[in-house]
């Protein structure tokens, strides 16, 4: 009752006028097939504390869409609930994204789609990176340069998307962005330092090898002019590939010092 009396009258209204039926309960449906839960929880029959957070969750991004400051990020909170359900998470999202489109209103409608387009990226790029973590415990088992290449270049690619779930969520910590970042260069640097080392490459790919490597010397001075200008400079922050302040000190493109081995497993998604 207390978000009720929070939510002023003509966002009340605003909801209930563009609520769906039909597409909040297809949602619903498939969340609790999803959690492998018994139909009745979708006519409250009986209740579940997961299904019941994620439902929620949609109510209020639908608040959030129509104006209510109550709810002020709760599309975000929702994409990041769906990222976390695997498999079943690009289906979900088309469904949340059906029943959100209803609530595309008001006088700047393209404003409310990027709304609902921010929460579905998140969503979807949290899902990627998870399979992409699955992977690795078999990537980290495959034989000779190819394997170790593939393995950087997968590893590198879960670490970029969490840079960009990073901007994604607005998150201030330009460190943090930055460390994630730096990570996933590296790890496209010793991908490609391991084809040419021991493969016979392509003259293409040496020179993008040569091209990472020549930023060794430049990095951390670039970092330091561009975390001075805030957030705006962010993203030439992490092209300048320095380590997180306090960290190693080396640029991490370097490969030139770096172990050759893998883990035999990969960390677990989260």
């Amino acid at each position: 009752m207390s978000q009720t009396m929070t939510i002023p009258q003509p966002v009340l209204d605003t909801y209930n006028a563009h609520y769906n039926n039909q597409t909040y309960r297809a949602f619903s449906a498939a969340l609790a097939a999803t959690l492998g839960l018994d139909e009745r929880v979708t006519q409250l029959e009986t209740y579940d504390g997961r299904h019941n957070r994620i439902m929620n969750l949609l109510i209020d991004a639908s608040f959030e869409l129509v104006g209510s400051e109550y709810h002020a990020g709760a599309g975000q909170r929702l994409g990041e609930a769906l990222g976390e359900l695997d498999d079943h998470t690009p289906w979900l999202v088309r469904l949340a994204v059906g029943h959100l489109n209803h609530f595309v209103t008001g006088k700047r409608p393209w404003e409310v789609h990027e709304q609902i387009a921010s929460m579905a990226t998140l969503a979807l790029a949290e899902s990627a990176r998870r399979a992409l973590v699955r992977t690795l415990d078999h990537a980290a088992l495959l034989p000779g340069w190819r394997g170790t290449a593939a393995y950087y270049w997968l590893l590198a690619c879960t670490q970029i998307i969490r840079s960009a779930e990073i901007i994604l969520r607005e998150d201030p910590d330009a460190d943090y962005l930055v460390e994630e970042f730096s990570k996933g260069i590296e790890g496209l640097g010793m991908g490609l330092g391991e084809i040419v080392g021991y493969g016979n490459p392509h003259p293409a790919i040496r020179r993008f090898h040569e091209r990472l490597t020549a930023q060794d010397t430049e990095g951390c001075h670039e970092f330091t002019k561009a975390r001075a200008c805030g957030w705006g400079r962010w993203r030439l922050a992490a092209a300048c590939m320095c380590t997180r302040p306090g960290g190693s000190g080396f640029s991490p493109i370097s490969t030139s010092c770096r172990w050759r081995s893998r883990p035999t497993t990969a960390s677990p998604p989260g």
